[in-house]
């Protein structure tokens, strides 16, 4: 079973179990909060600066994206798809961002972002809601897997 699917499996077994996250000192919860907010702000904005260097550094080697249209892809064609996207995205933007920390070293994001798209009718709007999955490896805060679904 790869690394992620396992983590994955681990994180959804640790939500449903209790609130394994109540051991954590607060100064160490909120830590986590903000590093992982600041990243996926970083991540949304990828869109604006083309800073492909970023996704390098915050998606583990072994990522696995999980698409809309449900195919999935890894971390050398999820960026190469990024680089692709560049032209045709105006704007992008997230929302209802939570990090829900489950251990030190282990928590999921959740929330959405709205995407325009040029095309030759004109702007085509869409909103999509995400799930990532981050651990820290090696003290460096990296993300496993993700997963978004589009709302229209």
């Amino acid at each position: 079973m790869n690394l992620s699917v396992l983590a994955l499996a681990l994180l959804v077994s640790t939500a449903a179990a209790a609130d394994a996250d109540v051991n954590l000192p607060e100064p160490v919860r909120s830590e986590i909060v903000a590093t992982l907010t600041h990243l996926e702000d970083e991540w949304i904005q990828v869109y604006s600066n083309h800073d492909l260097a970023l996704l390098h550094r915050i998606l583990a080697d072994d990522f696995v994206a999980t698409l809309a249209d449900g195919s999935m892809r890894g971390k050398q064609p999820h960026i190469a798809a990024y680089k692709d996207d560049f032209e045709a995205i105006a704007s992008v933007t997230s929302s209802e961002i939570a990090v829900h920390v489950y251990q030190a070293d282990a928590a999921v994001v959740t929330g959405s972002y709205a995407a325009t798209l040029r095309e030759a009718k004109g702007a085509v709007p869409g909103r999509y809601r995400f799930t990532d999955t981050w651990l820290k490896r090696g003290g460096v805060w990296r993300c496993v897997a993700t997963h978004e679904n589009k709302l229209d």
